[in-house]
């Protein structure tokens, strides 16, 4: 019979070049993502110091001491955080401070934060500064009792301890407070009007 020789060689490509067709040729890949996922926990900051330096000057009585904190910039371009400031304790080098800060906190990322703490002066207009230390949230979190101590420098030494906001006992405590025949200090002719100051 006769054979085409054009029809021949485009039969004879076929057989050694097949075509590709999508049904046997194209082959799926799976890829594995992976996805991290960050443990983050609400932790809450309490702090406390001991033997501070009295900075009230001479005739002056006792500083007034108030301590302000502020989380350190992890990551280049960001700015530190203000995360405020405790009470002010009247003449007292060692202070308990009840106010508490909470912040979030990343494990395994490197949280720092700055403790101020100041003198307050009423009559001038800039507080006179105690000293101040640095902590990092997780070595706090790893040290017995959750708390660590940092020198400050002229003297004293600055306690902070964290704990995850899960293990802060939570509840309310009622109470009533009254005085009875209390002594009238402001003179013959004025009455007092005395009030509660409650610290912890």
């Amino acid at each position: 019979p006769f054979i085409d020789p054009l029809a021949f060689s485009l039969q004879k490509q076929q057989s050694l070049y097949p075509i590709a067709h999508n049904n046997n040729t194209i082959k799926e890949t799976n890829q594995n993502i992976h996805t991290t996922t960050m443990t983050v926990d609400r932790v809450q900051i309490t702090l406390h110091a001991q033997k501070l330096k009295n900075v009230a000057g001479a005739f002056k009585g006792l500083s007034d001491p108030y301590a302000v904190v502020t989380q350190i910039a992890s990551e280049p371009g960001d700015s530190p955080s203000i995360l405020g400031k405790t009470e002010v304790i009247k003449n007292n080098l060692s202070p308990h401070w009840v106010k508490t800060f909470s912040i979030d906190y990343e494990f395994s990322k490197p949280t720092r934060i700055n403790v101020g703490v100041y003198d307050e002066v009423r009559k001038q207009k800039d507080n006179k500064p105690m000293g101040s230390a640095v902590f990092e949230v997780g070595e706090v979190l790893g040290s017995r009792g959750n708390i660590k101590a940092k020198k400050i420098k002229g003297g004293g030494t600055l306690f902070c301890r964290i704990q995850k906001a899960s293990d802060v006992s939570a509840g309310t405590f009622h109470f009533e407070l009254r005085g009875i025949k209390l002594k009238n200090v402001d003179g013959m002719f004025g009455k007092s009007d005395p009030f509660f100051e409650v610290s912890k």
